[in-house]
């Protein structure tokens, strides 16, 4: 009897403690399912002020300006690329200046049919076998010239970037407007449109075609840097000018489709429902110093790249359908401080790359995803590298510079971050984003709203920037996070991986 009362006993206290434990693992689990993780303490860089970088202003100042604005290529405040080829000078077929068709500055004989006034020609013909001969080219103030349903074919290499030798061309503040026109070009640095010294290009409901020749029976090539072929670009703006092209198609061998160079302070290019080709090596868009690119709903299909941003160049792509053959975007600097910061902006579209969606080369950029779908064949959203060519775009000893920021918007997303650039970091924003992929590598920065989460995918080094609660992070189980944080703990996620804080 008193055995039995003791067994009783002994089970009442075994059933009690057990209540009291599975009472304190359930509070425990609760606890790390509310937790709320401290950010790490971070100091805030302070971006130095561009005063001279005013698009609206020198938009403005372009509208009003006496001179003849932009400046040999190669400059010292970022007038970079250079034009391929040269030496040949071109008359043109049309040569028009300040509202005049001056037939003695043109090469007749290039047009077989056509009628051409002052202020426009309609149903042109132009053909050229040589490059001493260009298309159309306008110019001076006074001239607004329209050209509609003209076919230009032009063959032969010309004498650089832009000028007379173009299929079409506008320069020296003089506005050019292309309707239904169909130009081709064959050669060395012959391309088929340009605008340049404060002028203004449309090209409305029309076809560019770039050749160029074989790659490999020129030495003319772009900088290593770009890691691509060509040697003519299908149009190209310059020198405080701007350029706008709807319903097009726009199409280049090799080099780039819509080109920026040698801004002199200010370039725009803008493209509306327009297809845009970079056949067998190449660019979409390029903007280089001072130089905007706008992309709407357009379907750009690429070789190389859909854009390459320069310095402090700025690209926006909305409802952008782009494919491309290496990466979306190239960021870089060429040839200017290592404080220097570009800007790209993808809203909405649809982006495939075969490799990473942007290689970041040693340069500091602010770049945005809003509600795109991103397609990354490699598994890689964004990676970075040091430019072992262009030394200036590095940070000198103990300089401190912007890095890389990224904000992903109102998106599910894959893809991993690579970051190897040491002398930079990088910043990762969430915004109402399902983020699911690794962060590999040290020196990058994490921020995560209260609507969205990250779920990493491989082993992940990161910095938390911000209070997060820790059922925005996951991974699954073998996978470890490894954050610096504003306190120091262990916790088992919900799907088993293991986030370790580090206090900073």
């Amino acid at each position: 009897m008193i055995m039995k009362k003791r067994l009783i006993e002994t089970l009442n206290a075994v059933g009690i403690a057990t209540m009291l434990i599975m009472s304190f693992s359930a509070c425990t689990a609760e606890k790390n399912e509310m937790a709320t993780i401290k950010g790490a303490d971070v100091e805030k860089f302070e971006v130095q002020p561009q005063p001279y970088w005013d698009p609206a202003a020198a938009a403005a100042a372009m509208k009003s300006a006496g001179g003849t604005g932009g400046g040999p290529s190669g400059g010292p405040d970022g007038r970079a690329g250079g034009p391929p080829g040269g030496g040949v000078q071109s008359t043109p077929a049309v040569y028009v200046d300040n509202a005049e068709y001056v037939a003695g500055k043109s090469s007749t004989s290039a047009v077989a049919k056509g009628e051409i006034k002052g202020s426009y020609a309609s149903n042109v013909r132009i053909s050229a076998k040589e490059g001493n001969i260009g298309g159309v080219y306008v110019k001076g103030g006074k001239s607004q010239f329209t050209l509609t349903g003209a076919d230009i074919e032009l063959s032969g290499n010309g004498g650089g970037l832009g000028g007379t030798g173009s299929g079409a061309a506008s320069d020296d503040h003089s506005t050019l407007i292309l309707r239904n026109v169909n130009i081709t070009t064959n050669g060395e640095a012959r391309s088929a449109t340009s605008a340049e010294s404060y002028s203004t290009l449309i090209v409305n409901n029309s076809k560019l075609i770039a050749h160029g020749v074989p790659f490999d029976s020129t030495d003319t090539s772009p900088p290593k840097a770009l890691e691509m072929q060509g040697n003519a670009r299908a149009h190209v703006t310059m020198s405080n000018s701007e350029s706008y092209f709807n319903n097009s198609t726009i199409i280049a061998d090799g080099w780039g489709a819509l080109s920026t160079d040698a801004s002199g302070g200010y370039v725009y290019i803008e493209a509306n429902k327009c297809d845009i080709q970079a056949v067998k090596s190449g660019y979409g868009t390029y903007a280089d110093h001072y130089c905007i690119v706008v992309f709407n709903d357009c379907r750009v299909t690429t070789a190389t790249y859909t854009a390459i941003v320069d310095k402090n160049g700025k690209v926006y792509l909305k409802d952008v359908n782009a494919t491309s053959g290496k990466y979306c975007a190239l960021m870089h600097n060429s040839g200017m401080p290592a404080s220097t910061i570009s800007t790209l902006e993808i809203m909405g579209g649809r982006i495939e790359t075969r490799d990473a969606v942007i290689l970041a080369s040693s340069t500091n950029t602010n770049i945005l995803f809003d509600g795109a779908k991103l397609v990354s064949k490699n598994g890689v959203l964004i990676q970075s590298k040091v430019n072992e060519i262009d030394l200036q775009s590095r940070p000198s000893k103990g300089q401190k510079v912007y890095g890389i920021h990224a904000t992903f918007r109102d998106m599910d997303v894959t893809g991993d971050f690579v970051h190897k650039d040491p002398e930079r970091t990088m910043w990762v924003k969430l915004e109402s984003t399902t983020l699911k992929g690794a962060i590999k590598d040290e020196n990058v920065y994490i921020t995560i709203d209260a609507a969205s989460k990250w779920t990493a995918t491989a082993d992940s080094m990161i910095t938390i920037v911000g209070d997060v609660d820790v059922a925005q992070i996951d991974a699954p189980k073998g996978i470890t996070i490894t954050a610096v944080a504003g306190e120091s703990g262990n916790y088992t996620l919900a799907s088993g991986g293991t986030l370790i804080l580090q206090k900073s």
